[in-house]
């Protein structure tokens, strides 16, 4: 069977790309790359801001909420290019929060948040992680408490990606230490211009900045607390669901792959032999590609079921896993092919491809983890997928 986009889906990749050129002028792009690490910013802002008026933020989205209606595979295109040209998407927003929102928001939070964020002029940092509750997440400790109208919020998060840069956290925090652990927790949007909470820089071995953030009596006023008392955990599940997907897009790969393929096809030995002719550099760029087709499939099967209203837990958890751990493998085979100088950090001689594929190796690994840890995923696809019974341990 041969898997294909549409001729129509085909001419809005083409016009995405064409965007992307247009768009990141020689000033811009180096705006850009100099903020880039930093997870946010101004030049981030401006871009975002410009895709939010050319109607690319809402492709995907419902007309009654103001997008443009087009299915999970377009929405999926435009991630994908989004990603291969190396530009700013708030996926948190757009992608995760936003849809959550139409979801289970209440009809105030929607006429206020959503068409902010389809112009791109709202953004979130997700406050789930905890020193003490990362891969059971259920455990975590930060507590919420009704005190008239006001929730007050006591604790702390790590791994706060946007943070510094966010308008508002989406927290998940404990509401009702009595009940089991899953069924306590409720969600709210957490202004991050409120008195008592603050944070504190992280940086990757990618060098890109996350955050620890922290929450001392934080007051937010009743009504920011979004969907059910105590219903945190379907709302906080559906959001990482949809990001689990946005996360292991093929474009970057595919990017780094034409770059080092391009490179190898003319670099050439001593023997006028193009470097592509060895049996071995062949043997990677393979490997590198059938794994790319592979992760296409598995992302257009996951955007074909919510196209189609019928969005599954273990395959955004496969999508995930699979993604993850092949950006991590592809580059390395890359790596070996471009050899000493595809290390080289970007401006320092002999740099190849302008540093892209050494930042790219570096930053996928925080991917296995980012997200939601690869060894809760797999726990995800054999339960939920596979409906083998949980360890006793």
């Amino acid at each position: 069977m041969y898997l294909d986009f549409t001729a129509a889906q085909k001419e809005l990749r083409q016009e995405i790309r064409d965007y992307y050129r247009t768009l990141f002028t020689p000033e811009l792009q180096r705006a850009y790359d100099a903020e880039r690490l930093q997870m946010g910013g101004p030049v981030f802002r401006q871009i975002v801001a410009q895709l939010g008026a050319d109607r690319w933020l809402g492709l995907g989205w419902p007309e009654e909420y103001g997008g443009r209606n087009m299915t999970a595979l377009e929405q999926f295109i435009f991630w994908d290019e989004t990603w291969r040209a190396r530009a700013p998407l708030p996926v948190i927003s757009v992608n995760t929060i936003g849809p959550t929102i139409m979801q289970f928001g209440s009809a105030a939070q929607k006429e206020e948040l959503l068409p902010k964020i389809l112009r791109g002029e709202l953004f979130f940092g997700v406050g789930y992680t905890e020193p003490e509750a990362g891969t059971d997440l259920a455990s975590l400790t930060t507590r919420a408490e009704l005190d008239g109208d006001h929730w007050v919020i006591n604790g702390s998060k790590i791994f706060t990606t946007h943070a510094h840069d966010a308008d508002y956290i989406w927290l998940a925090a404990r509401t009702d230490p009595e009940r089991a652990k899953h069924k306590g927790i409720s969600m709210f949007l957490v202004p991050t211009d409120a008195e008592g909470f603050s944070c504190t820089p992280i940086y990757t071995v990618g060098y890109e900045r996350t955050n620890a953030t922290y929450y001392d009596n934080v007051c937010i006023p009743k009504e920011n607390l979004v969907g059910e008392l105590n219903g945190g955990w379907r709302l906080l599940t559906s959001q990482l669901n949809h990001e689990r997907i946005a996360l292991a897009t093929p474009g970057p790969a595919d990017r780094v792959l034409h770059e080092v393929w391009s490179w190898a096809a003319t670099l050439r030995g001593p023997d006028g032999r193009a470097m592509i002719e060895q049996r071995w550099v062949q043997h990677n760029l393979a490997r590198a590609r059938a794994g790319l087709e592979a992760l296409k499939v598995l992302n257009w099967r996951s955007a074909w079921s919510l196209t189609n209203g019928t969005p599954r837990m273990e395959e955004a958890s496969a999508v995930k896993v699979f993604g993850s751990e092949f950006f991590v493998e592809c580059y390395r085979l890359l790596l070996e092919i471009a050899g000493r100088s595809g290390t080289e950090l970007t401006g320092e001689p002999g740099c190849l491809f302008g540093g892209l594929l050494e930042h790219a190796y570096r930053s996928a690994t925080t991917l296995t983890f980012g997200g939601g840890v690869n060894e809760v995923q797999r726990d995800i696809i054999a339960t939920v997928g596979l409906s083998l019974p949980r360890s006793r341990r």
